[in-house]
């Protein structure tokens, strides 16, 4: 059981790079404005203290947030234009698209649709006193959320898990109770 949560943890090797692909989407001007209203919530859900799964919750807590960012870069790049992205913002949002798969095989067909959903509502959502819309108008918006996304890079990687399988017990018990 525990092959998801070396997959999981294998993510974090790559945080920074898919940090850089939502920035490059909400820079890009000729993206769809859901396309980078979508990347900004889901670098506004990485600053959020109690998301699904609180990051202080040992070894599972930034779990939730690499999940995320591959749910919203399917919905990001599957029925959205994301303009003209550098090739390597391009090459990270085709990967993290692919890996969403690993999220459905993990959580079960019914319990990733509503995550997805819980995803596709980050738009939304407000973090740190501040929309998504409000961090693709302003700069000045913008600016604070990257320096709070750095921050929270520095203190979650990497993840440490002691025991995989109780971690994806834990990781799926949070999920099904917070999503229900």
């Amino acid at each position: 059981m525990s092959k998801h949560i070396d997959t999981f943890k294998s993510w974090a090797e790559t945080f920074r790079q898919d940090v850089e692909a939502f920035k490059a989407v909400i820079a890009a001007e000729d993206a769809d404005l859901e396309a980078r209203k979508l990347a900004a919530g889901a670098l506004g859900y990485l600053v959020m203290r109690m998301d699904l799964i609180p990051d202080w919750s040992e070894g599972i807590g930034v779990i939730d947030d690499v999940m995320v960012l591959r749910a919203c870069a399917q919905l990001v790049t599957v029925g959205h234009k994301v303009g003209a992205l550098p090739a390597d913002a391009e090459i990270s949002l085709g990967r993290l698209t692919n890996q969403a798969e690993h999220i459905t095989a993990f959580l079960g067909g019914p319990l990733y649709d509503k995550f997805k959903a819980y995803c596709a509502k980050l738009p939304d959502a407000v973090s740190r006193g501040r929309s998504p819309g409000q961090i693709v108008d302003d700069e000045a918006a913008r600016t604070a959320l990257y320096a709070e996304v750095e921050d929270e890079l520095k203190k979650t990687v990497p993840i440490v898990v002691a025991d995989p399988t109780d971690a994806e017990l834990r990781l799926k018990a949070y999920l099904s109770h917070k999503l229900a």
